[in-house]
This record gives C-alpha cells, structure tokens and sequence, in this order.
C-alpha cells in the first residue's frame, strides 16, 4: 500500500500548488478574480472531456509494462515539463496556455494510476488503502506548503523545481516497485457509438450515476473555496503569504493526522456511511468558519475542515471503485475525473465571480457550504448494495 500510494505524493505536490500557490502567482499577473479562480485548481476543465477515453484506452492497453503504468511515463514527463516553463513566468497568454492543460497532464497519468488501486486491491481492504493514499496525499501537500512558506516569497523558482522533482521521483517508486496483476485486458472490441447510447448505457449503472451526481457538488463546492484559501488569509485576515501557507498547512496536517483512522472506520461502518459524516461536517464547518475574525478562529476552522477533508480524500475514490463495473475501471475511472473536472472549475469561476460581486472572500465559504451540503443530501440517495444488480450490456466507444 505504501508504495503504491508514493505517487499520491507526487500527485499532490502538483495540487497543493494549484489550490495553494497558483492563485498568489497569478495575482502577480493582475489578472482578475474569476480567471483566477477557473485556472488555480487542481482540475481541467478541457481536459475532463478527454480523461474517459484514456481510461477506456488503459482498459484495452497490451505491453510488458501493463495497462495503467505506460501512462505514467507519458503524463508525469508533461506535467514536469509544464511546471519548469511556469517558474520563467513566461507571458500571460502563454500562462494561462499551460494552465488549461496542466491538470490534463498529470491526469493522463493519475487516472489510471486510480484504476489500478481498483486493479490491485480487494473490495474489503479500500477503506484501509484510501486512508494510506490520503496520508501520502497530505504529505505531498504539507511538503508542498513547507517548502513554499519557506522560500516563495524570496526564492520562487525552486518551488516550481521542488515539485517537479518530487513528482518525478516519487512516481518512479510506484512505477518501478508495484507489478500490475495478471489482470486480461478487454476482450470486447470497440465500438463505434453515437453519443447518446453511450450515455444511455452509462447511465444505466444507477448507482455509479446518482454518486457522480453527488460528487459532482461536492466538488463544486471544494472548487469555490481551495483555490482562495490562501486569498483569504491575506486580503482577510491581513497575514502575510508565508502565513497563509501556514494556515493552509493546518488543514493539511489535520487531514493526514485522521486519515488512517477513517479507512479503518470505513471498513467497520461502510464507506457511504462515513463519507456522509464527513460531508456533513465539511458543511457546517465551512457555514461557521465563513465568520472567522481572527488567526486563532481560522486556525481552528482549518483543523476542522481538515478532518472533514480526511474522510472526503479517502474513500471518495473507493467508494467509486466499488460501484462501477468491474471490467470497465479505467473507463469509469475517467468519467469520475470528467464529472469532476467540470464541477471544480465552474466552482471555483463561479467562486471568483461571487468575490469580485461582493468585494468579500468568505463568500467562498458559503457557497462551498450550500455545494457541498447538497452533495450529502444526494449521498443518502446511493444503494452500493445495489450496484451489481443491474444487468447491462457492454457498450465501448
């Protein structure tokens, strides 16, 4: 589990920065708050739409190196490249270029990097391997927001190489040491499909369908409010930037600090059962800590949200590997990151929007609130027991 889970740190370097430093350095190019908030996270919204037929592509992929891994080697070299362009800060169309494309990079390797924790791992033991994921994930952030508190302010470029770096290497851990299963690639050819049957057939899987549903707000709502934390220290709060890594920093080590325990919990109480808590109390929290006056008071919303973070970051993809049909992982691996690709940008946008409107970033807060609650409302509506029983033919496209 461990060292599958070492490119979940690389992974994450990348996202921290993007929710954490990107809308500082875009700051930089006076650009306004709605662009800011659609290109400073850690989704693309151009890339989602590609992202299935990469999965369908792994599903169906024959080499030495199996079906997910070949990928790894295509979208890590992309992204590492794209972030040491980034640190000359090139001109701003050429940013914003990038930045359409980045996330689509480092999902060419990480979705079906998420399809082989399906490949590899039995049903019962997700939960467990969600939570070790999510501790290398909060450790590629908390690096991520350590090294960045340290030297953004005086040294910049070395963040841009500390994350490419880190990325590069800790991919090659997970690249060089886990062996994917003998696991026969789709015997079923490719069909040539109009749109609307595949959908159709899609949306046939009723559970998979009614949790992208759900998931889909919930990352409307994580859109709006993570890509201006850090925004919100500063122009709020009145700390300066290498404080508002540090507060950042709070959330990420809370999260780590709960995250085994809430694979465990998983396991014990069922994985629809626990992410609900944990939506519950993201929504509440972030109700109440839209408020904070003071560095003390938001010290103590970013724990919080935190641990409602943990239980969201360790079972969200668990959860949908248990729902989705087991010979189609890769494909419905990228129609997961498709459904949120979109919702985490338009979150963000419409975030961006609502600040530049009320001249106030703890309206972020509240929308992400309102998002993210309707997401657990929507949650309750999901049978997993349910997910095997429909029966439907296989389409491909």
């Amino acid at each position: 589990m461990a060292l599958f889970s070492s490119a979940n740190f690389g992974v994450n370097l990348v996202n921290a920065f993007s929710n954490a430093a990107l809308p500082l350095f875009l700051g930089t190019y006076g650009l306004p708050n709605v662009l800011i908030g659609f290109l400073a996270q850690e989704r693309s919204f151009v890339g989602g739409f590609v992202q299935p037929v990469i999965g369908v592509i792994s599903d169906h992929t024959k080499s030495r190196l199996g079906r997910r891994r070949p990928f790894f080697l295509i979208g890590v070299t992309l992204t590492s490249i794209s972030l040491l362009v980034l640190s000359t800060h090139p001109p701003v169309w050429a940013v914003i270029g990038l930045l359409t494309v980045l996330s689509f990079f480092l999902a060419v390797a990480n979705d079906p990097y998420l399809a082989l924790m399906a490949d590899i791992t039995p049903e019962r033991q997700r939960g467990r391997m969600g939570s070790v994921m999510a501790v290398f994930n909060m450790s590629g952030q908390v690096a991520m927001l350590g090294v960045a508190s340290m030297f953004w302010e005086s040294h910049e470029p070395w963040v841009f190489l500390f994350i490419s770096g880190g990325l590069v290497l800790s991919f090659l851990v997970t690249f060089l040491t886990v062996r994917e299963p003998p696991t026969e690639t789709s015997t079923v050819p490719l069909q040539r499909v109009s749109p609307r049957q595949y959908v159709k057939n899609v949306l046939q899987h009723r559970e998979v369908a009614k949790y992208a549903g759900t998931q889909f707000f919930f990352w409307l709502g994580n859109g709006a409010a993570a890509p201006f934390l850090t925004r919100f220290g500063v122009d709020v709060l009145g700390v300066e930037e290498g404080v508002a890594f540090q507060l950042v920093m709070i959330a990420v080590l809370s999260t780590a600090f709960a995250a085994l325990p809430v694979g465990f919990l998983a396991d014990r109480w069922g994985k629809k059962q626990t992410l609900s808590r944990g939506l519950l109390l993201f929504t509440i929290v972030a109700l109440i800590g839209s408020q904070a006056q003071t560095v003390p008071q938001a010290m103590v919303m970013m724990a919080c949200l935190g641990l409602a973070n943990a239980v969201t970051i360790s079972l969200a993809f668990p959860l949908l590997a248990d729902l989705m049909p087991a010979d189609r992982k890769g494909e419905f691996m990228g129609l997961g990151s498709l459904v949120w690709s979109l919702a985490q940008p338009l979150g963000s946008t419409w975030a961006g929007f609502m600040v530049d409107f009320s001249g106030s970033f703890r309206t972020v807060f509240v929308v992400a609130a309102i998002l993210i609650g309707v997401s657990f409302l929507g949650l309750q509506t999901v049978h997993p027991e349910r997910a095997h029983s429909d029966i439907t033919p296989r389409v491909d496209s």
